[in-house]
């Protein structure tokens, strides 16, 4: 009798320690996902849709093919739970992003592409949503040179690359390749 008396004792022991030991690591594992889920930036980077043959000449807007194209990339993003698009002053980044901006509801924002600073300014602005830039090929290449840290280049004939950067808190800037529409 006198063991199971013992027992009975040392049980309530463990207890004791165990709970600040099991409550530790259950607050560990929760601010890691916290830090992961509030720490966490994505930013799709596209070029313009395809260009109408006198676009830079007189100023007109997409092709058909850009057209189509753009249609496409709305489709790509439809459930991508983008909130901002920002696009640069040059028209065809606009009527790259009108399609996005009614699929995902997205409020487009231009910023002049004079102004690569506000850009820079705007896209550590914003909140932990997915953010769209349609921009030309040299403003893409120096936002992934700058986040990412190595350069990239865009051929002048790609209009269907799609660029995803993520930055985390918890792990290091990461880069992902696409190509829509073709």
């Amino acid at each position: 009798m006198r063991k199971e008396h013992r027992k009975l004792r040392r049980r309530p022991l463990y207890f004791p320690l165990l709970a600040p030991v099991v409550g530790a690591v259950i607050a560990v594992l929760l601010l890691a996902w916290a830090l992961s889920r509030t720490g966490t930036t994505t930013l799709i980077l596209v070029r313009h849709a395809d260009l109408a043959q006198s676009a830079l000449e007189t100023g007109a807007g997409l092709s058909e093919v850009g057209r189509y194209r753009s249609k496409v990339l709305a489709g790509w993003l439809r459930e991508s739970g983008i909130s901002h698009i920002y696009v640069s002053d040059f028209s065809p980044t606009r009527e790259t992003a009108v399609p996005v901006a009614e699929s995902t509801g997205a409020k487009i924002f231009e910023i002049p592409a004079t102004d690569p600073g506000r850009l820079a300014d705007a896209l550590s602005d914003r909140g932990e949503s997915p953010v769209l830039v349609i921009a030309d090929a040299e403003t893409l290449e120096g936002i992934v040179e700058q986040r990412v840290g190595r350069p990239i280049e865009i051929a002048d004939d790609d209009y269907a690359g799609l660029y995803v950067i993520t930055d985390s808190i918890l792990t290091r800037v990461r880069l992902l390749k696409l190509n829509y529409g073709g």
